[in-house]
């Protein structure tokens, strides 16, 4: 009898696909890199169709690894990064336009115009570039195209056409999800003339969403999650409960607090997000962003020539303090609770005597600080309860001095996970 599931994981640098046996034990895992290009100023693009051949890829190696076939396979888990947008081909399942990426910045101007509307919206969001892709299809049949976030690409093509499906947690960052409803908001669509034919329909977190053709995978397996990557390392991570975070260290450093059934808003640098939605019963999540957190440590280490990661972190762990120095890593803006973009990076506190250990301390105890200041200001804010212990993920998680700084900031312990990529196993 199938019993092991198998977790996809689109990132927006990295596809991850885990194989795991129904306890939850890591049985085997593929990667590889996803490329992105950068057409034009501004513009981030990667393609759909590479991602999905990296896909098939990643699941075969992963099984062959194990000794395993698609036939032993209980359920796929699908997670991805949030609020890329592609348009494709029903009828072909070709992408008609390139996956464009949650950074990228085309939307700008728009997003402009439809804020002086009353629309609340980001840039970087789907709603704000969608109509311009559709826009430069116009010589394709209408009835005929099919957009989605990544992962409404990859259960399409997975299920051989036969599902066209997102859930909530990843509309909800298009910004095409209606709160008041958690529908598609149609009136968005009229005041940007989209048919809704072009959307997925909205299905729950978890629970039968479809099943793959046998032509795909050589085996008929029900696909029985799709969530965003954040959202899926809360849950990877167990913290569903009110108050209950998580901080994910990779480029970024990403901290997400359950709210339960509460929708709290305490301000635009620490967003609300759905967490899940099933059998109408919706959860939410507060998520506070440190912009730079491993990209920060990567600058120090190749402006000051700190080494590689593993220099780096003996550098870290043999310095007793920074001696004075501090950095800032705001070198991609300074997130949150600031959401100010236009700040830039900083580091202080040099003196002739400033050696390699106390530049790498320093580093690491900036991201920290970050990481505090963030996890202070969303539980001062809201007034959720303050957990024990934060929990952990990431690559960055593998550095023992900033997993102690970390702590030592925050007066709690920070507990790492057994998988540094929650997200897989939240999916």
């Amino acid at each position: 009898m199938p019993e092991l599931l198998l977790a996809i994981d689109a990132g927006s640098t990295n596809l991850r696909v885990c194989l795991f046996s129904a306890g939850g034990e890591l049985l085997a895992q593929a990667t590889s890199s996803v490329r992105i290009t950068a057409p034009a100023p501004g513009r981030v693009e990667q393609d759909a169709t590479a991602i999905w051949r990296g896909t098939r890829q990643a699941i075969s190696r992963a099984l062959s690894t194990a000794g395993r076939t698609a036939h032993d396979l209980a359920a796929i888990g699908v997670t991805s990064q949030r609020t890329s947008a592609v348009i494709w081909d029903r009828a072909t399942g070709r992408p008609l336009t390139p996956l464009v990426v949650w950074s990228d910045l085309r939307g700008v101007a728009r997003a402009k115009e439809l804020q002086a509307l009353g629309v609340g919206l980001a840039p970087q969001q789907a709603a704000a570039k969608l109509e311009g892709m559709v826009a430069g299809l116009t010589d394709h049949p209408a009835e005929r195209l099919a957009f989605g976030n990544i992962d409404s690409f990859l259960i399409w093509k997975l299920t051989g056409g036969g599902a066209h499906v997102t859930d909530r947690s990843q509309a909800w960052p298009t910004g095409y999800l209606d709160l008041a409803t958690l529908a598609w908001n149609q009136r968005l669509m009229d005041l940007q003339g989209l048919d809704p034919a072009l959307f997925p329909s909205l299905c729950d977190t978890w629970g039968p969403l479809g099943v793959t053709a046998r032509g795909v995978l050589g085996a008929r397996v029900p696909i029985g999650a799709d969530i965003a990557d954040q959202q899926a390392a809360l849950i990877g991570q167990g913290c569903e409960a009110p108050g209950e975070a998580k901080v994910s260290y990779g480029t970024s450093a990403t901290l997400d607090v359950s709210t339960g059934a509460s929708f709290l808003y305490p301000g635009p640098s620490t967003p609300p997000f759905v967490l899940s939605s099933v059998g109408g019963q919706t959860r939410f999540c507060l998520e506070g962003m440190v912009f730079s957190a491993g990209s920060a440590l990567d600058w120090m280490r190749a402006r000051f020539g700190l080494g590689d990661h593993r220099r780096f972190e003996a550098l870290a762990a043999a310095a007793p303090d920074a001696q004075g120095v501090y950095v800032l890593p705001a070198f991609q803006g300074l997130g949150a609770p600031h959401g100010d973009p236009s700040r830039r990076g900083l580091v202080g506190g040099l003196d002739l005597g400033t050696g390699p250990g106390p530049l790498a301390r320093a580093a690491i105890e900036g991201v920290a600080f970050r990481v505090r200041e963030v996890f202070d200001h969303v539980h001062a804010a809201t007034g959720l309860p303050t957990p024990e212990v934060l929990k952990a993920d990431g690559g960055l998680t593998a550095s023992n001095s900033l997993m102690q700084a970390q702590a030592d900031l925050l007066a709690r312990p920070v507990a790492r996970h057994a998988h540094r990529e929650a997200t897989a196993c939240g999916a």
